[in-house]
């Protein structure tokens, strides 16, 4: 079956009725998660459209969130997922059986596609641009598959496939939309210091964290859901106020999470209160959080994706001791094997080779090789046989070479070449 989930909650539910609304007819099945902020009203608005409401309370967890939806769909089944800001675009939703479908004649266990970011700015301006960034959205439910969250708490999270194949770009045409406004990305950095220390959840790693839960536990706010009511209510406890301030310092990862944790305060709900507090957003370059940036990005342009924390924490360490210069990072991780399987598909193929190989392939491993594999037999080695047919059509050695420097050279269409070959066959005759 092809099934649908999404977790929502009160102040989303608008946004999941659109994005939920467009691919509903086009799935089996369309599972919502909510928590306890969604009224019975809105629960029989998603109802009407079609999803089966699930009822969930929620527990600062993005990973029992999906875990809970996953549970409600069997082993098998394709899953489709996004969050309630999350559009796929009307191609997708017309085109994802077929896409389903040709899935399922390859060894495709997770199909990427690609986002296009729609960001409104404090000035009411909306701005909108294809990236580099695929998201895994559409996937196979294989036996165990789960998801576990990153580093030290669970506001984000990864997808384990056990025994999974292989992962696919979808076409560009195919793509969802990422919608946020400014302030949403402050009140979600304020959410990441506060659920997991910010960062890749790094939890007692940012100095930081602790003090700031330990002043919020003290006044209650043992959850995100009432931490974020409290701090939009305004008048905060002085301490925190005092937290806000000493973390106003621009930086990577954590810190400029916490920074934007103060802008969202300060900034969007209540400036009133702000005082002498501003942001201190001057980084150096060379300096940790620069380098760090710079890596970052790097992984997001390169394999598609936010760096990993013991990547992430390597490669800025040998940037910063001078043992990685910056411009090597874009190459060294296009040799990784993840890139290698996203750039393109992959085969397998098994073979019983000597334990003291010195990588090095023999002739005869290569042949045994292509013997087994399914690409060379039904890919590679027809477009061989046709390239061959023509250079002996073609005589002598030298016409095969003048015809594949006219080739290269012209880049031709289909006519042009059956016109060229045609001539060179007749001066044979």
């Amino acid at each position: 079956m092809l099934c649908f989930y999404q977790g929502t909650y009160g102040e989303r539910i608008q946004q999941s009725l659109e994005s939920i609304g467009r691919i509903v007819k086009h799935v089996d099945r369309a599972i919502v998660i909510v928590d306890e902020t969604v009224t019975e009203e809105q629960k029989q608005q998603l109802q009407d459209i079609g999803c089966e409401v699930y009822f969930a309370p929620w527990q600062d967890s993005m990973v029992k969130m999906r875990n809970q939806a996953l549970d409600k769909i069997q082993t098998n089944d394709w899953v489709i997922t996004s969050d309630p800001d999350e559009f796929f675009n009307e191609d997708f939703c017309n085109d994802v059986r077929k896409i389903i479908a040709k899935a399922e004649t390859s060894p495709i266990d997770v199909i990427l596609i690609n986002s296009h970011d729609t960001t409104t700015g404090a000035d009411g301006k909306t701005s909108t641009n294809a990236s580099d960034f695929y998201k895994n959205l559409i996937y196979r439910k294989r036996a165990g598959t789960h998801y576990e969250g990153v580093g030290q708490k669970e506001v984000h999270e990864t997808l384990i496939i056990p025994g999974m194949q292989q992962q696919a770009k979808i076409d560009r045409r195919y793509w969802y939309e990422h919608r946020k406004y400014w302030h949403e990305v402050w009140e979600r950095a304020a959410r990441n210091s506060f659920i997991g220390g910010g960062g890749n959840n790094v939890g007692t790693r940012n100095p930081s964290w602790k003090p700031l839960r330990d002043i919020c536990d003290g006044l209650g706010l043992t959850t995100w859901p009432l931490a974020r009511e409290y701090f939009r209510k305004g008048n905060i406890d002085p301490r925190l106020k005092e937290w806000l301030w000493e973390n106003r310092f621009e930086g990577f990862d954590f810190d400029h999470e916490e920074m934007e944790f103060g802008r969202w305060y300060f900034e969007y709900l209540h400036p009133e209160e702000a005082g002498p507090w501003a942001p201190v957003t001057d980084v150096k370059v060379g300096s940790p959080p620069e380098v760090m940036g710079f890596v970052e990005d790097t992984y997001m342009k390169v394999l598609g994706r936010h760096a990993d924390q013991p990547g992430k924490e390597m490669y800025t360490a040998a940037i910063l001791r001078g043992k990685l210069k910056r411009e090597d990072l874009p190459e060294l991780l296009k040799k990784s094997p993840e890139f290698l399987e996203k750039a393109g598909p992959t085969e397998n193929v098994k073979l019983q080779v000597p334990v003291d190989v010195n990588i090095r392939v023999t002739e005869a491993i290569i042949i045994e090789a292509l013997g087994r594999s399914k690409t060379w037999a039904i890919t590679i080695k027809p477009r061989l046989d046709v390239g061959m047919f023509f250079e002996l059509a073609l005589g002598p050695r030298e016409k095969w070479e003048e015809f594949l420097s006219w080739f290269y050279k012209n880049q031709p269409g289909p006519q042009e070449v059956l016109k060229e070959l045609k001539r060179m066959l007749k001066c044979q005759r």
